[in-house]
């Protein structure tokens, strides 16, 4: 796509007919943007000429026009006389009734009267180029209008408003500002001048390393938006594991016997609480399994499934005495809750767990005792995972785990060359690189930020 943002551009930003059936909605818009918005408008809407001429700020026109064959129609126009508007330059929208055919006719005028039609994507470039978004948040724009459901439309939300970009921006500013004080030492070398001190530039590296781990680290963690909270409920076999399951999905996935090890392989079922989606994992209980074969295969499913789980809920029967025989399995889990099950059986008043756990439940699925109990305790963990979490569109997070490696692998070079006393000279090259690679991420341009940075704090004007 050409960068070219002088002509103004339309086009329908609400569903019309096309080739994949699509309909046309209740209410339909239409998008204006360019230097030549104004004049559009006053030769549309002659009766608004003068409201539209003394407009300072963005607000709205109730208006009519007259379109061929179909008369007059009622508009709300939109208009941002300057900067303010998402795409950082004069704008409008065009609201109407949704009937395709008045969208269309509404357009034409609109193109006749000097606009051109936008290329895909063209209204969010233009938002770009202006600065009014970085790319992560161009790419949330894309999320929302793709969004299969409402976790990937909340994921796409919020890296729109900058749940993402917000940290990496002040990752790259707090190193331009790191590089600008050794550059500035640099100019003033012969004069023996030191505007920041060893001891200071590797505590602000260190600094930057953490936060750049710690993003990397979740983005590694974290598929994109569509990885559901994943909750594995393990135990040992006749546990009453699948009947938990069963009771929280409201469903009869997994099977339920008497029999001890009816569940031999992993029963996987999706849940959702309060606008949050869960998914439930059953496993095969814990046995002894010497010999090759599908019971081995199944043990060894339920070690993979422990580490890649969100939460692991151990499962024990309130008349069974828990035990640490199967400590190994829980040595890769996040997190470890423990579930005492059928307690409308007999049983001891004292219960003891052998592991180190979070949280306990006491419950019986057959009398409803403490279901809701762990269903709550179940929408916290999630909601704190949530906030936790660093969640981008799948587009975002492939290009940002690559662009943070390389940036976290500068940053340890700066540090190493800093504790080798190289010189700042190889110190600041290896910021320069992460502050390239972070900036590749925003799609910022790196030279001249460092440029302002410099100049406007130390007054160095060479």
């Amino acid at each position: 796509m050409q960068f070219e943002t002088e002509s103004t551009i339309c086009a329908i930003a609400t569903g019309t007919p096309n080739a994949t059936g699509s309909s046309g909605a209740l209410r339909g818009a239409l998008r204006i943007s360019g230097s030549l918005t104004l004049e559009i408008l006053r030769r549309l809407f002659k009766d608004l000429d003068q409201s539209l001429l003394e407009s300072n700020h963005a607000r709205r026109y109730p208006g009519r026009i007259e379109l061929p064959e179909l008369g007059c129609i009622a508009v709300d126009v939109f208009y941002w006389p300057d900067r303010r508007s998402y795409t950082g330059e004069p704008s409008a929208e065009l609201h109407l009734l949704g009937a395709p055919i008045l969208l269309e006719q509404v357009q034409q005028r609109v193109l006749a009267s000097g606009a051109r039609l936008a290329r895909p994507g063209e209204f969010t470039l233009r938002a770009f180029l202006a600065g009014r978004m970085d790319l992560t948040q161009c790419e949330a724009v894309l999320g929302l209008i793709h969004a299969q459901g409402q976790r990937e439309f909340q994921v796409a939300l919020t890296q729109l408003a900058g749940g993402l970009a917000t940290p990496l921006k002040q990752i790259r500013q707090d190193l331009i500002n790191l590089l600008a004080d050794l550059e500035a030492g640099l100019d003033f070398v012969d004069e023996d001048i030191a505007f920041v001190q060893p001891g200071e530039v590797s505590g602000r590296i260190e600094h930057a390393q953490r936060q750049v781990s710690s993003l990397l680290e979740q983005l590694e963690n974290r598929q994109g938006q569509g990885v559901d909270f994943q909750v594995a409920f393990v135990g040992p076999t006749n546990a009453g594991k699948s009947s938990l399951v069963n009771a929280l999905s409201g469903t009869e996935i997994s099977i339920i016997s008497d029999i001890p090890g009816t569940t031999r392989d992993y029963v996987r079922t999706k849940v959702r609480w309060k606008g949050m989606q869960l998914d439930l994992v059953d496993t095969a209980g814990f046995e002894s399994v010497l010999e090759p074969g599908p019971r081995a295969i199944a043990q060894e499913k339920t070690r993979e499934i422990l580490s890649d789980a969100d939460l692991v809920v151990l499962c024990n029967s309130v008349q069974e005495q828990a035990t640490s025989d199967n400590s190994e399995f829980f040595r890769q889990c996040p997190r470890l809750w423990g579930v005492w099950t059928k307690c409308d059986l007999p049983h001891q008043e004292q219960l003891h767990w052998y592991l180190s756990i979070e949280r306990s439940f006491k419950l019986s699925v057959f009398s409803g005792e403490g279901l809701e109990a762990l269903r709550q305790g179940l929408i916290q963990a999630i909601e704190l995972w949530h906030q936790q979490s660093v969640d981008v569109v799948p587009m975002t997070g492939v290009r940002c785990k690559a662009s943070l490696s390389t940036a976290a692998q500068s940053l340890t070079h700066a540090q190493e060359a800093l504790l080798d006393s190289a010189g700042d000279e190889i110190v600041a090259g290896e910021l320069r690189l992460a502050i390239g690679e972070l900036g590749e991420v925003a799609g910022t341009v790196t030279s001249n930020d460092v440029l302002d940075a410099l100049f406007s704090r130390f007054c160095i004007g060479k």
